[in-house]
Protein backbone atom coordinates (compact mmCIF):
# COMPACT_ATOMS: atom_id res chain seq x y z
CA UNK A 1 0.00 0.00 0.00
CA UNK A 2 1.58 3.48 -1.18
CA UNK A 3 1.43 6.40 1.39
CA UNK A 4 1.60 10.26 0.61
CA UNK A 5 4.44 12.03 2.10
CA UNK A 6 3.20 14.28 5.07
CA UNK A 7 3.14 18.08 3.80
CA UNK A 8 2.12 21.04 5.90
CA UNK A 9 -1.23 20.94 4.94
CA UNK A 10 -1.86 17.82 6.95
CA UNK A 11 0.43 19.31 10.19
CA UNK A 12 -1.71 22.42 9.84
CA UNK A 13 -4.85 21.07 9.72
CA UNK A 14 -4.23 18.22 12.83
CA UNK A 15 -3.38 21.23 15.02
CA UNK A 16 -5.96 22.82 13.99
CA UNK A 17 -8.33 19.85 14.99
CA UNK A 18 -6.19 20.24 18.83
CA UNK A 19 -7.04 23.44 18.89
CA UNK A 20 -10.57 22.81 18.64
CA UNK A 21 -10.84 19.88 21.23
CA UNK A 22 -9.09 22.51 23.73
CA UNK A 23 -11.80 25.06 23.77
CA UNK A 24 -14.21 21.50 23.69
CA UNK A 25 -12.10 19.92 26.31
CA UNK A 26 -10.71 23.04 29.12
CA UNK A 27 -9.00 19.84 31.64
CA UNK A 28 -6.97 18.90 28.63
CA UNK A 29 -6.32 22.74 27.21
CA UNK A 30 -2.69 22.55 28.11
CA UNK A 31 -2.02 19.08 26.32
CA UNK A 32 -3.77 19.75 23.17
CA UNK A 33 -1.98 23.39 22.94
CA UNK A 34 1.07 21.46 23.20
CA UNK A 35 0.72 19.25 20.52
CA UNK A 36 -0.97 22.03 18.40
CA UNK A 37 1.98 23.85 18.75
CA UNK A 38 4.42 20.70 17.98
CA UNK A 39 2.48 19.60 14.55
CA UNK A 40 2.89 24.01 13.52
CA UNK A 41 6.70 23.59 13.92
CA UNK A 42 6.82 20.21 11.99
CA UNK A 43 4.85 22.16 8.68
CA UNK A 44 7.33 24.99 9.27
CA UNK A 45 10.08 22.20 8.81
CA UNK A 46 8.34 20.70 5.71
CA UNK A 47 7.86 23.96 4.76
CA UNK A 48 11.89 24.81 4.78
CA UNK A 49 12.96 21.72 3.49
CA UNK A 50 10.77 22.68 0.28
CA UNK A 51 12.12 25.57 -0.01
CA UNK A 52 15.64 24.39 0.00
CA UNK A 53 14.94 21.77 -2.62
CA UNK A 54 13.40 24.92 -5.09
CA UNK A 55 16.34 26.71 -4.67
CA UNK A 56 18.98 23.93 -5.40
CA UNK A 57 16.53 23.23 -8.52
CA UNK A 58 16.40 27.10 -9.83
CA UNK A 59 20.43 26.86 -8.98
CA UNK A 60 21.21 24.61 -10.95
CA UNK A 61 19.55 26.04 -14.03
CA UNK A 62 22.65 27.76 -14.46
CA UNK A 63 25.35 26.21 -13.05
CA UNK A 64 25.41 23.86 -16.07
CA UNK A 65 26.35 26.83 -18.23
CA UNK A 66 25.55 27.12 -21.85
CA UNK A 67 27.63 28.05 -25.08
CA UNK A 68 26.39 31.07 -27.00
CA UNK A 69 25.29 31.35 -30.91
CA UNK A 70 25.55 35.06 -30.38
CA UNK A 71 28.72 37.16 -31.70
CA UNK A 72 29.47 40.99 -32.41
CA UNK A 73 27.79 40.17 -35.53
CA UNK A 74 24.55 40.03 -33.43
CA UNK A 75 25.13 43.48 -32.20
CA UNK A 76 24.52 46.33 -33.91
CA UNK A 77 26.75 49.56 -34.26
CA UNK A 78 28.14 49.99 -30.61
CA UNK A 79 31.74 49.29 -33.02
CA UNK A 80 34.19 51.65 -30.09
CA UNK A 81 33.02 49.19 -27.23
CA UNK A 82 33.33 46.29 -29.52
CA UNK A 83 36.91 47.12 -29.94
CA UNK A 84 37.71 47.81 -26.37
CA UNK A 85 36.01 44.56 -25.70
CA UNK A 86 38.07 43.03 -27.82
CA UNK A 87 41.11 44.24 -26.59
CA UNK A 88 40.42 43.74 -22.65
CA UNK A 89 38.55 40.61 -22.62
CA UNK A 90 38.29 38.41 -25.97
CA UNK A 91 41.84 38.53 -27.46
CA UNK A 92 43.59 37.80 -23.56
CA UNK A 93 41.02 34.62 -23.39
CA UNK A 94 41.63 33.23 -27.00
CA UNK A 95 45.87 34.15 -27.44
CA UNK A 96 46.86 34.06 -23.82
CA UNK A 97 50.51 33.50 -24.39
CA UNK A 98 51.02 36.85 -26.42
CA UNK A 99 49.16 38.49 -23.42
CA UNK A 100 51.33 36.40 -20.95
CA UNK A 101 54.64 37.64 -22.63
CA UNK A 102 53.66 41.07 -22.15
CA UNK A 103 52.36 40.59 -18.60
CA UNK A 104 49.25 41.32 -18.93
CA UNK A 105 46.30 39.48 -16.73
CA UNK A 106 44.04 37.13 -18.49
CA UNK A 107 40.48 36.75 -17.52
CA UNK A 108 39.60 39.25 -14.61
CA UNK A 109 36.77 41.49 -13.72
CA UNK A 110 34.64 44.47 -16.05
CA UNK A 111 31.35 46.09 -15.16
CA UNK A 112 29.31 47.15 -18.16
CA UNK A 113 27.16 50.19 -17.09
CA UNK A 114 24.78 52.30 -19.01
CA UNK A 115 20.97 53.46 -19.17
CA UNK A 116 18.59 50.87 -19.32
CA UNK A 117 18.00 48.68 -22.29
CA UNK A 118 20.99 49.44 -24.28
CA UNK A 119 22.25 46.30 -24.53
CA UNK A 120 23.90 45.19 -21.90
CA UNK A 121 23.24 41.63 -21.44
CA UNK A 122 23.14 41.07 -25.35
CA UNK A 123 26.67 42.49 -25.39
CA UNK A 124 27.82 39.84 -22.31
CA UNK A 125 26.37 36.75 -24.13
CA UNK A 126 28.21 37.90 -27.73
CA UNK A 127 31.35 38.48 -25.81
CA UNK A 128 30.94 34.56 -24.20
CA UNK A 129 29.57 33.37 -28.24
CA UNK A 130 33.14 35.38 -29.24
CA UNK A 131 34.93 33.86 -26.96
CA UNK A 132 33.77 30.30 -27.16
CA UNK A 133 33.42 30.44 -23.90
CA UNK A 134 30.79 28.82 -21.46
CA UNK A 135 28.49 31.10 -20.27
CA UNK A 136 26.79 31.60 -16.95
CA UNK A 137 24.28 34.17 -16.49
CA UNK A 138 23.46 34.77 -12.53
CA UNK A 139 21.04 36.87 -11.74
CA UNK A 140 20.29 37.92 -8.13
CA UNK A 141 17.25 35.95 -7.68
CA UNK A 142 19.01 32.48 -8.39
CA UNK A 143 22.08 33.04 -6.17
CA UNK A 144 20.18 35.10 -3.02
CA UNK A 145 18.35 32.64 0.09
CA UNK A 146 16.27 33.72 3.12
CA UNK A 147 18.18 30.97 5.04
CA UNK A 148 21.73 32.03 6.77
CA UNK A 149 24.42 31.33 5.27
CA UNK A 150 22.66 29.85 1.95
CA UNK A 151 23.58 32.50 -0.41
CA UNK A 152 27.09 32.49 0.13
CA UNK A 153 27.33 28.76 -0.39
CA UNK A 154 25.38 29.30 -3.84
CA UNK A 155 28.01 31.70 -4.39
CA UNK A 156 30.83 29.44 -3.51
CA UNK A 157 29.23 26.77 -5.78
CA UNK A 158 28.51 28.93 -9.04
CA UNK A 159 32.47 30.27 -8.96
CA UNK A 160 33.44 26.23 -8.47
CA UNK A 161 30.92 25.02 -11.38
CA UNK A 162 32.51 27.57 -13.81
CA UNK A 163 36.09 27.05 -12.50
CA UNK A 164 35.58 23.25 -14.11
CA UNK A 165 34.22 24.51 -17.40
CA UNK A 166 36.78 27.06 -18.24
CA UNK A 167 37.44 29.26 -20.20
CA UNK A 168 34.33 30.56 -18.71
CA UNK A 169 32.56 34.21 -18.08
CA UNK A 170 29.84 34.78 -14.98
CA UNK A 171 27.84 37.34 -15.75
CA UNK A 172 25.96 39.06 -13.28
CA UNK A 173 22.81 41.15 -14.50
CA UNK A 174 21.75 44.03 -12.61
CA UNK A 175 24.81 44.16 -10.44
CA UNK A 176 23.64 46.42 -7.43
CA UNK A 177 21.28 43.87 -6.15
CA UNK A 178 24.06 41.17 -5.53
CA UNK A 179 26.94 43.74 -4.82
CA UNK A 180 25.66 46.83 -3.28
CA UNK A 181 27.01 49.03 -0.95
CA UNK A 182 28.05 47.17 1.99
CA UNK A 183 27.38 50.27 4.30
CA UNK A 184 23.65 50.30 3.10
CA UNK A 185 22.88 47.09 3.31
CA UNK A 186 21.21 44.40 5.87
CA UNK A 187 24.13 41.96 7.05
CA UNK A 188 23.11 38.73 5.02
CA UNK A 189 23.31 40.74 2.24
CA UNK A 190 26.96 42.42 3.75
CA UNK A 191 27.73 38.65 3.94
CA UNK A 192 26.94 37.73 0.44
CA UNK A 193 29.44 40.93 -1.30
CA UNK A 194 31.85 39.57 1.29
CA UNK A 195 31.69 36.11 0.01
CA UNK A 196 32.16 37.60 -3.67
CA UNK A 197 35.10 39.33 -2.89
CA UNK A 198 36.77 36.64 -1.41
CA UNK A 199 35.86 34.57 -4.71
CA UNK A 200 36.62 37.41 -7.51
CA UNK A 201 40.23 37.87 -5.92
CA UNK A 202 42.80 35.84 -7.88
CA UNK A 203 40.44 35.56 -10.76
CA UNK A 204 43.12 37.39 -13.38
CA UNK A 205 45.78 34.86 -12.38
CA UNK A 206 47.40 33.03 -15.50
CA UNK A 207 46.50 29.88 -13.72
CA UNK A 208 42.70 30.73 -14.69
CA UNK A 209 40.73 31.56 -18.01
CA UNK A 210 37.74 32.80 -16.28
CA UNK A 211 36.32 36.07 -17.00
CA UNK A 212 33.58 37.87 -14.50
CA UNK A 213 31.23 40.57 -16.12
CA UNK A 214 28.88 42.46 -14.70
CA UNK A 215 26.27 44.59 -16.02
CA UNK A 216 24.23 47.56 -14.08
CA UNK A 217 22.15 50.79 -14.29
CA UNK A 218 23.06 51.78 -11.25
CA UNK A 219 26.96 51.89 -10.81
CA UNK A 220 26.87 54.27 -7.84
CA UNK A 221 25.23 51.62 -5.72
CA UNK A 222 27.55 48.61 -6.50
CA UNK A 223 29.81 48.29 -3.58
CA UNK A 224 33.28 50.00 -3.78
CA UNK A 225 35.78 47.43 -2.39
CA UNK A 226 33.83 45.34 -6.05
CA UNK A 227 35.13 47.88 -8.11
CA UNK A 228 38.66 47.55 -7.46
CA UNK A 229 41.53 46.63 -9.61
CA UNK A 230 41.66 42.70 -9.83
CA UNK A 231 37.59 42.23 -9.28
CA UNK A 232 35.52 44.37 -11.29
CA UNK A 233 38.61 47.48 -11.69
CA UNK A 234 37.55 47.71 -15.20
CA UNK A 235 34.71 49.40 -16.63
CA UNK A 236 33.22 49.70 -19.63
CA UNK A 237 30.15 52.31 -20.55
CA UNK A 238 27.65 51.16 -22.72
CA UNK A 239 25.69 54.45 -24.34
CA UNK A 240 22.13 54.54 -25.83
CA UNK A 241 22.82 52.78 -29.70
CA UNK A 242 25.03 55.24 -31.88
CA UNK A 243 23.60 56.59 -35.07
CA UNK A 244 24.72 53.41 -36.95
CA UNK A 245 22.74 51.18 -34.37
CA UNK A 246 19.23 53.50 -34.45
CA UNK A 247 19.18 53.03 -38.16
CA UNK A 248 19.21 49.37 -38.34
CA UNK A 249 16.99 49.48 -35.46
CA UNK A 250 14.25 52.22 -37.36
CA UNK A 251 14.50 49.98 -40.57
CA UNK A 252 13.43 46.56 -38.72
CA UNK A 253 10.80 48.87 -36.78
CA UNK A 254 9.84 50.22 -39.88
CA UNK A 255 10.13 47.15 -41.98
CA UNK A 256 6.83 46.11 -44.28
CA UNK A 257 5.23 49.40 -43.09
CA UNK A 258 3.72 51.88 -45.76
CA UNK A 259 6.42 55.13 -45.12
CA UNK A 260 6.48 57.20 -47.86
CA UNK A 261 9.42 57.84 -49.71
CA UNK A 262 10.44 61.41 -47.86
CA UNK A 263 11.26 59.54 -45.04
CA UNK A 264 14.87 59.39 -44.81
CA UNK A 265 15.90 56.62 -41.92
CA UNK A 266 19.34 57.90 -42.02
CA UNK A 267 17.99 61.70 -40.68
CA UNK A 268 15.80 60.05 -38.38
CA UNK A 269 18.54 58.14 -37.17
CA UNK A 270 20.31 61.40 -36.71
CA UNK A 271 17.60 63.28 -34.98
CA UNK A 272 16.77 60.74 -32.20
CA UNK A 273 20.81 61.12 -30.35
CA UNK A 274 19.99 59.46 -27.16
CA UNK A 275 17.54 57.59 -27.86
CA UNK A 276 17.36 53.52 -26.49
CA UNK A 277 15.97 50.93 -28.03
CA UNK A 278 12.69 51.15 -26.44
CA UNK A 279 12.21 54.51 -26.75
CA UNK A 280 12.34 54.29 -30.58
CA UNK A 281 10.20 51.50 -30.74
CA UNK A 282 7.39 54.22 -28.88
CA UNK A 283 8.56 56.76 -31.55
CA UNK A 284 7.37 54.66 -34.61
CA UNK A 285 4.23 53.65 -33.19
CA UNK A 286 3.32 57.04 -31.79
CA UNK A 287 3.91 58.19 -35.51
CA UNK A 288 2.10 55.30 -37.15
CA UNK A 289 -0.62 55.93 -34.75
CA UNK A 290 -0.46 59.59 -35.66
CA UNK A 291 -0.80 58.32 -39.55
CA UNK A 292 -3.76 56.14 -38.34
CA UNK A 293 -5.81 59.25 -36.51
CA UNK A 294 -5.38 61.26 -39.90
CA UNK A 295 -6.56 58.48 -41.72
CA UNK A 296 -9.97 57.49 -39.49
CA UNK A 297 -10.47 61.81 -39.42
CA UNK A 298 -10.28 62.17 -43.43
CA UNK A 299 -11.32 58.61 -44.73
CA UNK A 300 -8.78 58.32 -46.29
CA UNK A 301 -5.54 55.94 -46.66
CA UNK A 302 -2.04 57.13 -46.62
CA UNK A 303 1.21 56.38 -46.29
CA UNK A 304 3.37 57.28 -42.93
CA UNK A 305 4.95 60.55 -43.13
CA UNK A 306 7.54 62.84 -41.73
CA UNK A 307 5.55 64.82 -40.21
CA UNK A 308 4.64 62.11 -38.16
CA UNK A 309 7.99 61.44 -36.87
CA UNK A 310 8.35 65.25 -36.29
CA UNK A 311 5.04 65.60 -34.42
CA UNK A 312 6.35 62.81 -31.70
CA UNK A 313 9.89 63.77 -31.71
CA UNK A 314 8.48 68.11 -30.42
CA UNK A 315 7.14 66.41 -27.47
CA UNK A 316 9.30 63.13 -26.07
CA UNK A 317 12.20 63.07 -24.38
CA UNK A 318 15.08 60.53 -24.74
CA UNK A 319 14.44 58.24 -21.43
CA UNK A 320 18.15 57.64 -21.09
CA UNK A 321 18.73 61.85 -20.86
CA UNK A 322 17.82 61.87 -17.31
CA UNK A 323 19.75 58.71 -16.23
CA UNK A 324 22.95 60.52 -18.17
CA UNK A 325 21.97 63.71 -16.21
CA UNK A 326 22.22 61.70 -12.75
CA UNK A 327 24.85 59.66 -13.55
CA UNK A 328 27.65 62.67 -14.42
CA UNK A 329 26.04 64.25 -11.69
CA UNK A 330 27.06 61.48 -8.95
CA UNK A 331 30.25 60.64 -10.56
CA UNK A 332 31.46 63.88 -9.94
CA UNK A 333 30.53 64.77 -6.60
CA UNK A 334 31.66 61.52 -5.95
CA UNK A 335 35.25 62.68 -7.70
CA UNK A 336 35.40 59.17 -9.30
CA UNK A 337 35.58 60.97 -12.91
CA UNK A 338 38.63 58.60 -13.74
CA UNK A 339 36.78 55.27 -12.90
CA UNK A 340 34.06 57.03 -15.21
CA UNK A 341 35.85 58.86 -17.94
CA UNK A 342 33.93 57.01 -20.52
CA UNK A 343 30.56 57.90 -18.83
CA UNK A 344 31.78 62.11 -19.11
CA UNK A 345 33.49 61.93 -22.49
CA UNK A 346 30.61 60.48 -23.95
CA UNK A 347 27.99 63.18 -22.30
CA UNK A 348 30.88 66.00 -22.93
CA UNK A 349 31.28 64.68 -26.90
CA UNK A 350 30.16 67.28 -29.58
CA UNK A 351 27.34 67.33 -30.99
CA UNK A 352 26.56 66.16 -34.47
CA UNK A 353 24.56 68.93 -36.45
CA UNK A 354 21.15 67.59 -38.08
CA UNK A 355 20.28 70.89 -39.33
CA UNK A 356 19.22 70.91 -42.82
Amino acid sequence: MNYALPNKNIFLQQAQEYLEKSRIYPEMEIEFVEKAESLVQQAKQVEMKDDVKKLKSKFSEFVIGKKPKRTFKDVGGLEQVKESVRLKIIEPLKKPEIFQYFGKKMGGGMLMYGPPGCGKSLIAEAIAGECEATFFNVKASDVKSKYVGESEQNMARLFKEAREFQPSILFFDEFESLGGDRSLAQHHDRSLVAQLLSESDGVGSKDQQLLLLAATNEPWSVDLALRREGRFGTSIFIPPPDAKAREQILMILLKEKPVSQEVNVKILALLTDGYSGADLNELCNTAIEEAIKDCLKKNKLRQIQLDDFKKVLKTKVPSCKVWLEKAVKWVKSSGQEDYFRELIDYVERPLISTSE
